[in-house]
């Protein structure tokens, strides 16, 4: 198994820090003490450490070494989802689950509600603005700052494929089904479309121009 760092930081520390961030930021005088936060938060590291894995990128890496810096914020936006679902799986409505997204959301600009589902491998690049609705994710899931994936005005949710790619202020809404190795070029919108495997989308709506994709998503996001 590779080796895996918490840069400068242990479990137990990390869970004393989610703890005071939720104290400074929710002061309403209901403290989570790192105790309670701990086994949910060793939990989520070891499925960080699981995620970080699949992406063999430098930013993820020291080394040879598998890393989590809790002062990137790619990384510390990608444990703090990890650990509010956690939290929701373990108990489905828990509030903290839900102060754990709202710290996400303060701190990245990320609006990821923590029942929403990812896969075991995915990847935020500096996600600011990005709200990710209740779809059905394939694996390698990459998405970029500002994108949007949601329903259309019948609440009917998309389905995106495996090793899935949305540049920055992409969009994927409504009755949409994306297939597997497909990159959304920045500022595309696919609305109510289904799109083929191993294409790349550009423009928006009824305009859209879909081209081959000569290289896979696992290369360009996760190798």
């Amino acid at each position: 198994m590779t080796e895996f760092v918490l840069r400068d930081m242990t479990p137990e520390r990390l869970s004393a820090y989610v703890s005071k961030q939720l104290t400074v930021f929710f002061p309403d005088g209901c403290p989570i003490p790192a105790e309670t936060l701990h086994p949910c938060a060793s939990e989520a590291l070891e499925r960080t450490r699981l995620c970080f894995t699949g992406i063999e990128k430098n930013k993820f890496r020291d080394g040879g070494r598998v890393m989590f810096n809790y002062l990137h914020p790619d990384h510390y936006a990608m444990f703090l989802y990890l650990l509010a679902n956690t939290v929701s799986r373990r108990d489905r409505g828990n509030p903290l689950a839900f102060r754990l997204y709202y710290l996400n959301k303060v701190l990245h600009g990320l609006d990821a509600y923590p029942d929403i589902e990812l896969p075991e491998v995915f990847q935020f690049m500096h996600p600011v603005g990005t709200v990710l609705g209740h779809a059905k994710y394939g694996s390698h899931f990459c998405v970029y700052q500002g994108c949007s994936v949601g329903s259309g005005e019948d609440g009917v949710y998309p389905e995106i494929g495996d090793c899935v790619v949305m540049y920055a202020g992409a969009s994927v809404i409504g009755r949409s089904r994306i297939g597997d190795n497909v990159v959304i070029g920045a500022g595309a919108m696919v609305l109510d479309t289904d799109i083929p495997g191993d294409k790349v989308v550009l423009g928006a709506a009824e305009n859209l121009n879909i081209r081959s994709n000569a290289r896979h998503v696992l290369e360009r996001r996760f190798r």
